[in-house]
């Protein structure tokens, strides 16, 4: 009973640890999603998705020392499970820009899009989290639970691989 008990509270106060995290970060955690899913209501489903994970798996963690890295790492998983699955559903999708009403900063964002798919997903991760949501090398590696210079090898590369593919194109 006394167990139960201490479960109950734990829960409450990751439960109100996560509320206080989705309420500051939710804009980044939407971002996220969307790299992944491309669509406003799976990014929606992603966030709630993740919470859900989080809210019945906290009591398999004896300790969260950074709680904010362990909901991420969540997040990230549960984009990239949505992702796979969109990828499974749609195998024959081909990406094409309309004809008309491109202006030249969209075409560029849709680009880089496809040219950052083309790394592999640890880079990926890395690149989207480093530059498009801020995140420091350290936060990085705690979220996708690395070693801190196994992130800037990593993201080295990666930027290495994005130069040659643009020089590719060009």
């Amino acid at each position: 009973m006394f167990k139960q008990f201490q479960r109950k509270k734990q829960l409450a106060r990751y439960s109100a640890q996560l509320e206080e995290l989705i309420a500051k970060d939710y804009q980044k955690m939407y971002r996220i999603a969307l790299s992944y899913t491309h669509q406003k209501e799976a990014a929606l489903d992603v966030i709630q998705d993740s919470f859900q994970k989080a809210l019945v798996n906290f009591h398999k963690l004896p300790v969260i020392t950074d709680f904010r890295a362990w909901f991420y790492q969540i997040l990230l998983r549960t984009a990239i499970d949505s992702w796979r699955k969109q990828k499974r559903q749609q195998i024959n999708e081909q990406m094409s820009l309309p004809e008309t009403g491109v202006t030249q900063s969209e075409f560029s964002q849709q680009e880089l899009q496809i040219v950052l798919k083309q790394l592999k997903s640890p880079e990926y991760e890395i690149i989207l989290l480093r530059f498009f949501e801020g995140f420091q090398l350290n936060e990085i590696a705690a979220i996708l639970n690395l070693n801190p210079n196994t992130v800037k090898t990593k993201l080295y590369r990666a930027l290495n691989e994005l130069k040659d593919i643009l020089e590719e194109e060009s």
